[in-house]
């Protein structure tokens, strides 16, 4: 069983830890009140195969629109290594680029809400995972808040009509 530990700041006078519990058991996780109850989860091993690369691997702020693979359809994967869903995003894109060659990933370690990176690009993001993926010609075809991996493989579909 995996386990993932995360930390939630939240305004006592608006919500309770119960209200936060329920709120994450109902989205189909397990919510333990107090530190040190869960580890990491394990990294997702690309090969050397597959077109993925680190852009951001301590929240130093990037250029996404520079760095997309001319030919390729790119998938921008704003993480963190605390985010265990962004992990299901790892493990599906690792399917993804196992059976495509069209396909290039690029990761971006937003470490914390508070790093450039996060300030430039997530501004008006709730959440993570957060995913961007661009067309074969570097136009952009969808941002991804939150878990969806249908909603990203019909993405990176719509990326390779264009």
């Amino acid at each position: 069983e995996e386990t993932v530990e995360v930390r939630v700041d939240y305004d006592p006078g608006a919500v309770g830890p119960e209200d936060l519990v329920e709120i994450i058991d109902g989205a189909g996780y397990e919510a333990v009140v107090g530190a040190g109850a869960g580890s990491y989860t394990p990294e997702v091993d690309f090969s050397d195969s597959h077109d993925v690369e680190w852009l951001s691997r301590e929240g130093e702020d990037v250029e996404i629109a520079a760095s997309y693979v001319p030919g390729k359809v790119t998938v921008f994967d704003f993480y963190a290594d605390w985010c265990g869903p962004c992990k299901e995003i790892d493990r599906e894109m690792h399917a993804i680029l196992e059976s495509s060659s069209d396909v290039a990933l690029r990761k971006i370690n937003v470490v914390d809400w508070e790093t450039p990176v996060a300030k430039h690009y997530l501004k008006r993001v709730s959440g993570l995972p957060y995913v961007v993926v661009y067309d074969l010609r570097g136009k952009q075809v969808a941002a991804i808040e939150g878990l969806d991996l249908e909603r990203l493989r019909k993405a990176i579909e719509k990326g390779r009509r264009r």
